[in-house]
């Protein structure tokens, strides 16, 4: 203790419960109890009032760790030991300039940064902001500060900015946003900072990479109908296999002369290996298959929305991957809606997991009245009844709130009139609710049909990244957010 600077010896020797805990190692020191405990219980640190200001202490540790941008946004990233003088905001504009920018900023926990100041306890020592920037910051150094409660600011040197097209900055910003480690619920927490300004600025973000999307490859392989019964329209993400498995899986059970299918691949690399499936898919089993492969990841609805735009047939049904018929009579039940009764109606099928119990025949709607309460904002759950139980053998089509994109049958005029998917939705997850919800608001049918009786296998369709996980808070505070009095009221 001899060792010890003046006002940590004060300290504990006015406190002896801390300095046993000290010594019992249950904190690391005199100063991390009184900025993290002692302060909260009153306790006085020696030589200053009980709210010290931050020249109290030698500095104020911290550091910039991450500098993204891109044109027409800035995402900066790095920690702080702010236990005692909290950080109020964060300011950047031009090197050399006026501030543009200020906001308060996000937080997140960091085990390397507990790690480095010997914390006992977690702490959100981590900072980070998403700034859309003026056209007068561009091509320009950046300048930032930290502004503290105090009313004292830091200037921080940014780290070496790392230029990206918006695309790649999207990507990062949705793979931090997916992997940050939090104290608290992460729901609750994603929907507070997502309505404080973060919706809007990556919808934004959004739109402008949105209009980036371009097809880099289209053909058609095999006998094109006319007019054909049915179109079949797949999003395709990361796994090549589907596309031939699928079809063989159709023709095992039907003759397909009389249907089309469309796949949408949004990864550039499987292009080829896509064509060449399609290709031998439609010369083996006698179809037409049709193959439109994009630059970028475009999301599920902006890709089905142009499986559609593509379609010849009058009647579509929207598929996953990684769905296959269960049977003869599954298709059969599809011809009996495409020869005229999918109009003014969104039609599901009833999905099973390979041992036979349900994945899904039909979604409802639930409030979650603690994630409402902890996010101060309606949060809305997507439920499967009955998803993992044994089938009861229902034959009745039914009206439901809404059915899964992973199997939904409609007519091509009514899918146009009502717009489409809303591409708005980040990737993929609730844009399928979303579009019930529009049809049932329009007062048209959702339905389950169990005569479309379908394999499901649930995830195995494409892979999952780090910004796929960032994409879904986001998509489920945007889907709340749209439908809160519509569903409020039902």
């Amino acid at each position: 203790m001899d060792a010890l600077p003046d006002p940590e010896r004060a300290y504990l020797a006015c406190y002896p419960d801390v300095a046993g805990a000290v010594e019992a190692g249950t904190v690391t020191s005199a100063l991390e109890h009184f900025l993290n405990y002692g302060r909260f219980e009153g306790r006085v640190w020696p030589g200053v009032s009980s709210v010290p200001p931050a020249s109290a202490f030698p500095s104020v540790p911290h550091h910039c760790d991450a500098t993204l941008l891109s044109r027409g946004f800035l995402f900066v990233e790095g920690w702080i030991d702010d236990r005692f003088d909290r950080l109020a905001g964060v300011a950047t504009g031009p090197a050399g300039g006026e501030t543009l920018l200020a906001a308060n900023p996000h937080r997140h926990r960091r085990e390397d940064v507990e790690r480095h100041l010997a914390l006992s306890s977690p702490f959100e020592a981590g900072f980070w902001q998403l700034f859309e920037i003026p056209p007068e910051m561009a091509g320009r150094p950046i300048a930032l500060r930290l502004e503290l409660a105090s009313g004292e600011s830091i200037s921080v040197s940014p780290a070496n900015p790392v230029r990206l097209a918006v695309r790649e900055h999207l990507e990062s910003f949705l793979g931090f946003y997916g992997r940050r480690s939090l104290i608290g619920n992460r729901v609750a927490r994603a929907f507070a900072e997502l309505e404080a300004g973060l919706g809007e600025t990556i919808a934004r973000m959004h739109a402008v990479v949105r209009a980036t999307y371009q097809a880099s490859s289209e053909g058609h392989y095999g006998t094109r109908p006319a007019k054909p019964l049915l179109s079949f329209v797949c999003c395709l993400y990361g796994i090549p296999d589907f596309l031939f498995l699928q079809i063989a899986r159709f023709a095992h059970h039907a003759n397909l002369e009389r249907f089309e299918f469309i796949y949408v691949n949004n990864t550039p690399a499987l292009e080829e290996v896509l064509h060449r499936d399609a290709e031998l898919a439609a010369m083996l089993f006698e179809t037409s298959v049709r193959v439109i492969s994009f630059d970028q990841n475009t999301g599920f609805s902006y890709a089905n929305n142009v499986g559609i735009t593509r379609a010849r047939g009058r009647t579509i049904a929207l598929i996953n991957p990684d769905v296959f018929p269960r049977e003869a009579t599954s298709l059969d039940a599809l011809v009996r809606l495409a020869s005229g009764k999918a109009g003014h109606a969104i039609t599901g099928g009833k999905l099973f997991y390979a041992d036979g119990t349900v994945m899904h025949e039909g979604m409802t709607f639930v409030p979650d009245l603690r994630l409402s309460a902890l996010a101060r904002s309606p949060v809305w759950t997507v439920e499967h009844p009955r998803k993992g139980f044994p089938d009861r053998g229902e034959r009745k089509t039914v009206k439901v709130p809404a059915v899964s994109g992973a199997l939904m049958v409609l007519d091509r005029a009514d899918f146009e009139e009502i717009g489409g998917f809303d591409e708005r939705f980040l990737y993929g997850h609730y844009e399928d609710a979303d579009l019930c919800l529009r049809f049932a608001d329009k007062g048209w049918d959702v339905l389950c049909d169990p005569a479309l009786a379908f394999w499901h296998y649930e995830g195995c369709g494409s892979i999952r990244r780090e910004e796929h996980e960032g994409a879904l808070p986001v998509n489920r505070w945007r889907f709340s957010r749209k439908w809160r009095d519509f569903l409020s009221e039902r």
